[in-house]
């Protein structure tokens, strides 16, 4: 018995919104009005005051406004088109908010009525308000009546409104639409529009110009525009609407008894007039709206619907998918095929097989009952498995034809394909794979090498291979053999597969892999959330890829796919779908599969747990939202201080914990939009925030700072001008200027202070060591005195007693006077030593004096060389300890340039300043390197620089082979110089004028 049942009933219009909505829950209580800020932010008149919303956080008046004003205090809010926040009060007439600064108008004739009057700006800058007492104007800071002199019988304006042009159109209650062009002072009276309206009138004016009034009357045209004809008279018995507004497409949405109404095309009608019966939906409690008592509708910049009802605000925004009505049934995995013409074919286990057409119609087939598998082979036919009259079925222009195959009431079939032959195989629930050849069933596990249970995926291609994935392997049937691509470390554990041309495609737990020339490739993401667990992938006839998974929908565009084509080893950027964006319920984890199909039309469906859907990629390109969301910084909390994020703001001392709010304002999907920040000179770059709209700084040194945020819109479009934040962080007393410089002062003392306190040790350590060695000196000459000039005295007696008592022709007489005249010398050399060790002064008795005598003593042979004595600066007496310790360090230099160097010229230069400097250089043949380098004991450079560690000072030699040598000893002022008195003769400070060899500078 094979039997068709058709309907009729297309799609659910109320699926093709996706509905958010705020109640009481949210702390929200009843809304009366909204609007829409220029910036883009939602301002709501509620029962519980103003409050202000960006599409995540709700804020009062009073927050909004930080404190200049009393939540309690205010009724109403009215945005000016030329900028600033017009709120009324319920007892001090009006408050004007712009900039940061709040003004009074006290007039409370220009107060419009509690919560529901209206105030209109014009483009003059005038205030229009619907008084209980009549029309007023506000201009400048005077509030006027408007009677008869402007052509206004006088009498509550029912309703107000400014047109596109700065028309404006007001509607008395008992009387005429009136009108008053830009830049005339008279009102004249509209051919249409009349009658009584004992309450309020809602005026429209729609995308192309027209103007629409809503009354007791109906909802319906009272002014044409470009020809378009009025509504010269109402119906007798009109529908009745509240207000209404029109949608960028011309779709009228409208407050009806029941909740909103949607109306589609009014340009159409035959008559201007809404009727209930009119095509369009109507959105009540049932479908999901907060309350059935609606008070205003409003459709923002983004197209967004949002309505105002006794319960809350609810936001209607259309959905990226379309879900089909399907029959109720389990919630359960469904399966999915593309048919012709458009047609998709799906059902689950608790549902039988039904196709789905283009226009939303349906057909289903009773016999299959319960539908496990839908799949399409290669030459268009639709199979069917799962339980029913038959387990297998194969769709034939008259209705499911059964076919039977192996332990059937056990094994359910997962997968069908056909090959090039017009066999078709099955996969079992069991892992077991058949082929249909010459009218029998043969099992290919053992040909295809399958482990036990193990399912695998199936399909075939557009040319009738069959296509067999494992985790381990991919097979290939080509008709007549199998093709095998081996590749054990892919970790993909592939459930689902299609073939586009020569790639194949697979997917699974392990996310996607593209089978290429007998190659694989693991597709990484940019964003580590993608894809998933996969079910469904499949690549366009455009070349996007769409991949369904168990965390929704992603999307490679075909440009993107074409990039990791060519480097499959970079990252692909994806947008993700998921049920904010319309898609039901989530894909199967595995069976059935595939989840993801493309339609013959270009529509691409997916198969969720609760039902189907579809998305056309074209649409999904009109409709993307192509606005940069606008970005402010909303405030600034500074150790729990709520400030303005407004210009030349400054934050006290001591500001340990910096919090900055800031916010984007695209509110279609407000709950997808990202951010990145950087505050300059702390952040390195951009700081990626995610949703978070929020950013935390710790301890901020003083000084000025430039915050900067940007936001991306879900559509991927960015606002990379964003919101620059200038702040600036006060100084703590201890962190100024001044107070470091005085810092950085006592510092430079201290350090100046220890200077000379070091200075003073080491002059102290000197004269110390100086004294020892006097001592040990004089101790020394004692004993020298005591012991060897002695012996010598005596033995020079006992010499000179035998050489008396030789005969005067002895031989040895003359040689015994010539030892005793040797023994005088050496006693008087010693008795002349011994005088100079026990001196208080050096071994040099003048220090340029000294120098000049060791050129005497070296430079005398045959070429000498051209030697010269150069002193600098006033001269000052030396320590004595450092003037001998400078005398052999010039000593050594000199013996160094006269033996060794060869050279042909040498000069010395003394040099008395703060401190003092030795200078000996000469032209010769210079020293290696290696012996710059030397160390240790012993004499020549090492000696040197012993000497100047000594006495505190700095040794420094320059040299090159061939290049000469330079030794320039550096001793600091308060060890070289003598404090007080000199403690030697008086010449030893100046020295004895016209020395050979010296100038002086």
């Amino acid at each position: 018995m094979v039997g068709v049942l058709l309907e009729a009933g297309a799609f659910t219009r109320a699926a093709d919104f996706y509905h958010t909505r705020w109640t009481s829950e949210n702390g929200l209580g009843a809304v009366f009005d909204l609007q829409q800020s220029p910036e883009g932010y939602l301002w709501l008149t509620t029962s519980r005051g103003v409050v202000r919303f960006d599409g995540v956080r709700f804020q009062t008046v009073s927050a909004a406004t930080f404190g200049a004003v009393d939540t309690n205090e205010i009724d109403s809010v009215y945005h000016a088109p030329s900028g600033g926040v017009w709120l009324t009060t319920m007892s001090a007439g009006l408050l004007f908010w712009k900039d940061g600064k709040l003004t009074a108008f006290p007039d409370r004739r220009c107060t419009p009525t509690r919560k529901m009057g209206r105030l209109v700006e014009d483009r003059e800058g005038t205030l229009w308000v619907q008084n209980a007492a009549g029309l007023f104007r506000h201009r400048g800071s005077v509030c006027e009546p408007v009677g008869a002199r402007e052509g206004y019988p006088g009498g509550f304006a029912s309703g107000i409104l400014v047109d596109r042009a700065g028309t404006l159109w007001v509607k008395t209650r008992i009387g005429p639409l009136l009108f008053l062009p830009r830049g005339q002072t008279k009102f004249q009276v509209s051919r249409y529009g009349d009658g009584t309206s004992a309450s309020y009138a809602f005026l429209h004016e729609a995308p192309d110009g027209t103007v629409w009034m809503s009354d007791e009357h109906g909802l319906r045209r009272v002014a044409g525009k470009d020809g378009a004809p009025a509504l010269a008279a109402p119906s007798a018995k009109p529908s009745r609407f509240g207000d209404f507004t029109f949608a960028p497409d011309g779709t009228l949405w409208a407050v009806a008894s029941r909740g909103v109404q949607r109306f589609d095309h009014p340009e159409r009608w035959a008559t201007p007039q809404a009727e209930e019966t009119a095509p369009g939906e109507v959105y009540t409690p049932r479908e999901g709206l907060s309350s059935d008592a609606a008070w205003k509708v409003l459709v923002d910049r983004e197209g967004s619907v949002w309505v105002a009802t006794n319960s809350g605000l609810d936001r209607l925004r259309r959905n990226r998918f379309t879900t089909p009505a399907l029959p109720a049934a389990p919630e359960r995995e469904f399966s999915i095929a593309a048919g012709e013409a458009g047609s998709v074919w799906t059902g689950n286990g608790g549902m039988p097989l039904i196709r789905i057409d283009a226009d939303g119609s349906r057909a289903s087939f009773p016999e299959t009952r319960e539908t496990l598998t839908v799949r399409r082979d290669h030459h268009g036919a639709i199979w069917s498995a799962g339980a029913g009259e038959s387990f297998l079925w194969r769709l034939t222009a008259h209705g499911p034809a059964p076919l039977h195959y192996p332990d059937e009431s056990l094994d359910g079939v997962v997968a069908v394909a056909t090959d090039r032959n017009h066999d078709p195989w099955i996969t079992t629930r069991s892992g077991k794979a058949y082929r249909l050849t010459e009218g029998a069933w043969v099992n290919q596990n053992q040909a295809l090498g399958k482990k036990p249970g193990v399912i695998g995926a199936m399909t075939d291609d557009e040319s009738g291979n069959v296509w067999l994935a494992f985790s381990d392997r991919v097979a290939e049937w080509d008709g007549a053999a199998y093709h095998v691509f081996p590749g054990n470390d892919r970790n993909v554990s592939e459930t689902t597969m299609s073939v586009r041309h020569e790639r194949v495609w697979l997917g699974g737990p392990g996310g996607i892999q593209l089978l290429q020339r007998g190659r694989f490739y693991t597709m990484r993401w940019k964003d580590p959330e993608l894809p998933g667990r996969v079910s469904g992938v499949v690549e366009t006839r455009s070349g996007d890829l769409w991949v369904n998974g168990f965390s929704g929908v992603a999307h490679v565009a075909a440009e993107e796919l074409r990039k990791w084509l060519r480097d499959p080893v970079s990252p692909v950027a994806a947008e993700h779908f998921d049920e904010l964006d319309g898609l039901p319920g989530l894909s199967a984890e595995k069976i059935p599969e595939p989840s993801a199909v493309e339609g013959t039309d270009g529509r691409i469906w997916f198969a969720t747990t609760k039902g189907v859907a579809w998305l056309d990629p074209a649409t999904l390109e009109q409709h993307r939202n192509r606005i940069p969301p606008p970005v402010l910084v909303s405030a600034v909390t500074a150790n729990g201080k709520i400030y303005a994020a407004g210009k030349d703001l400054v934050l006290p001392a001591y500001t340990e914990n910096l919090e900055i709010d800031y916010t984007a304002l695209s509110l279609a999907m407000a709950e997808r939009v990202l951010f990145r920040y950087r505050l300059d000179g702390v952040d390195r770059g951009w700081q990626e925030a995610g949703t978070r709209r929020q950013a935390y700084y710790t301890k901020l040194h003083p000084g000025p700072y430039q915050f900067r945020v940007m936001a991306c819109n879900p559509d991927g479009v960015w606002n990379e001008t964003g919101a620059l934040l200038e702040f600036a962080v006060t100084p703590a007393w201890f962190q100024t200027v001044w107070f470091r410089a005085v810092c950085a002062a006592c510092a430079m003392a201290a350090l100046w202070l220890l200077y000379r306190l070091r200075a003073r040790q080491i002059v102290a350590g000197i004269n110390a060591r100086f004294a020892e060695r006097l001592a040990e000196r004089n101790l020394l000459a004692q004993e020298l005195h005591d012991t060897l000039l002695q012996g010598f005295l005596s033995a020079s007696m006992q010499v000179h007693v035998a050489r008396d008592r030789l005969p005067d022709d002895s031989p040895v007489k003359p040689i015994l006077t010539r030892s005793l005249d040797l023994m005088r010398q050496v006693i008087e050399e010693g008795r002349s030593a011994l005088r100079t060790i026990r001196a208080t002064n050096a071994l040099s008795p003048n220090l340029e004096e000294a120098l000049v005598q060791v050129n005497q003593e070296m430079n005398g042979g045959a070429d000498p060389v051209d030697f010269r004595l150069i002193v600098e600066g006033r001269k000052k007496p030396l320590n004595p300890l450092v003037r001998d310790e400078i005398y052999r360090i010039g000593r050594e230099a000199l013996t160094n340039a006269f033996r060794h160097a060869a050279a042909q010229r040498v000069e010395i230069e003394l040099e008395y300043g703060d401190g003092f400097r030795l200078l000996v250089r000469d032209d010769g043949g210079g020293l290696e390197q290696e012996a710059l380098r030397a160390t240790g004991n012993g004499r020549g450079l090492p000696a040197m620089r012993e000497r100047a560690a000594r006495i505190g000072a700095r040794l420094k030699v320059l040299s090159k082979p061939l290049a000469g040598t330079e030794v320039s000893l550096s001793v600091p002022g308060a060890i070289a110089y003598q404090v007080g008195p000199s403690s030697g003769p008086a010449g030893l400070a100046g020295g004895p004028e016209g020395l050979p060899y010296v100038t002086r500078r």
